[in-house]
């Protein structure tokens, strides 16, 4: 039980540290580093999830304008990608709360 627990403990924190290390990542170091885009890194073109990354960045750090400008899917997928990890979050939280709590044994 009590490995169940850890394990479930460490999905909570993964899920709160997510948000907090986009945030913490600046848009800038993002954009001066190549693409992560097999696409583009195979053909040169960009694809419709081109940017993503970085306007979610830039959402994150309050610039709606500057992420529209990344890829306009952005107020499509964050509002989407923000739900889901509510929600994911949510399940995990529950996940743990339920599990027993282990008392020290005397």
């Amino acid at each position: 039980m009590k490995n169940e627990s850890l394990t479930a403990l460490v999905k909570v924190s993964a899920y709160i540290l997510l948000p907090l290390l986009l945030i913490l990542v600046p848009t800038p170091w993002l954009e001066r580093r190549r693409s992560l885009c097999l696409f583009k890194n195979l053909t040169g073109r960009p694809c419709p999830g081109c940017g993503m990354t970085r306007a979610i960045s830039s959402a994150a750090h309050g610039d709606f304008k500057q992420a529209f400008r990344h890829n306009k899917l952005v107020i499509i997928v964050l509002p989407i990608l923000s739900y889901e990890w509510l929600q994911s979050l949510t399940r995990a939280y529950r996940r743990y709360r339920a599990l027993p709590k282990s008392t020290p044994q005397p």
